[in-house]
């Protein structure tokens, strides 16, 4: 049965409470922290609610999901039968496999492994008494360019792991030398070649993938001689940020005013739900889903929750608050900063169209990018 909770001060509450409690049924009546609550039938709620504004108190109610005293306030016989056939469907289906997973495979497809299963009529829901892991690993080894398959049974899941042996395309570019290529964006400061051929200059602009060092050196007689490319090269880089004031802006507000509901499910197979209807003309949703309990029986629990708010304008003085708004965009930047990275400059500019406030930031840093 639903319930609903209201929560009002509780100063000068007793010949309220007398009122509500001769002419209704109400309980789990308490008093903390200059609040009382108490909880009421829901078919009540309408006529305590009169009453209380009648008294002039501020008041605020959300249903009552009776969970918390585990299913104490659950009364519906149709609840629990469905609990029960679920529990029941549970325990049968521990004796069977759900689901297979495939692990490994890269080059093989799954078709060519669920091609084996097939042949073993393994498939979603077959006995796990009934799978011969032995014989399953031997055909699975038999594919081609398998090196070792394992299957093993955890929980409602066959888990195959393939191991695929190595082939000639994943050692292409063994002995092969690759150019030096940059780490970062940035305009080159200073270059310092060791060995191969540059491909830039000082005060070159480069982006990140750019090659900097080409993987030779050119002979007297004009040949390319193959080496490993290696130098020490420099280069400024510029670190941006971005940040955006409104000189005002309509923002979400929450009220008091909150209205829940909850589901029941197994297995993915709904029990029961509550259909408390919003009436909020604005609200947001935020649901959370746990398991009713710390056991084994999978049985899920889905709130949801409905916010009532309002639109406020709220307005920025941005002049006065400038300073801040300029320290906190540096701050952003600096979480883009190593502790070895070397600061060369910091500067910001503030642009200003219609209401909005930009503010960019900019540290340059003298970083190694090779």
């Amino acid at each position: 049965m639903k319930q609903y909770k209201f929560e009002i001060p509780s100063l000068n509450t007793e010949k309220l409470l007398n009122k509500l409690i001769f002419e209704f049924d109400i309980f789990d009546i308490k008093k903390e922290d200059k609040i009382c609550t108490f909880y009421c039938k829901s078919k009540n709620k309408r006529k305590i609610e009169k009453i209380l504004k009648q008294f002039g108190y501020n008041i605020k109610f959300k249903s009552y999901f009776g969970l918390a005293k585990h299913l104490k306030n659950i009364s519906s016989l149709g609840i629990i039968i469905g609990i029960a056939i679920s529990i029941a469907m549970y325990i049968i289906s521990t004796f069977f496999i759900s689901d297979v997973l495939l692990v490994g495979n890269l080059t093989i497809t799954s078709k060519e492994i669920m091609q084996v299963l097939e042949n073993h009529n393994i498939n979603k829901w077959s006995l796990k008494s009934s799978i011969d892991i032995k014989s399953l690993q031997k055909e699975l080894e038999e594919i081609e360019y398998v090196s070792y398959a394992s299957a093993i049974i955890k929980g409602n899941a066959l888990i195959i792991n393939i191991k695929e042996q190595l082939t000639n395309n994943e050692i292409v570019n063994i002995g092969k030398f690759q150019p030096l290529v940059a780490k970062y964006d940035g305009k080159i400061t200073s270059i310092k070649l060791i060995q191969g051929t540059s491909a830039v200059k000082v005060g070159d602009i480069v982006k990140l993938g750019d090659v900097l060092v080409l993987p030779y050196v050119l002979n007297d007689d004009g040949t390319k001689l193959s080496v490993q490319p290696l130098a020490d090269i420099t280069c400024d880089v510029w670190i941006t940020t971005r940040l955006e004031v409104k000189d005002k802006e309509i923002k979400k507000i929450r009220t008091n005013n909150v209205i829940s509901n909850y589901s029941l499910s197994f297995m993915g197979i709904n029990l029961y739900t509550t259909n408390n209807e919003v009436n909020f003309e604005n609200y947001e949703t935020e649901e959370k889903e746990c398991y009713l309990s710390n056991c084994l029986l999978p049985i899920k629990i889905k709130y949801t929750n409905c916010y009532e708010y309002v639109l406020k304008e709220i307005k920025t003085n941005f002049e006065e608050n400038k300073e801040k708004y300029i320290d906190k965009t540096r701050q952003m930047s600096l979480l883009n900063v190593k502790e070895y990275d070397i600061i060369k400059d910091e500067s910001y500019v503030i642009n200003k169209q219609d209401d909005i406030n930009t503010i960019i930031y900019t540290i340059t840093l003298n970083k190694l990018i090779t």
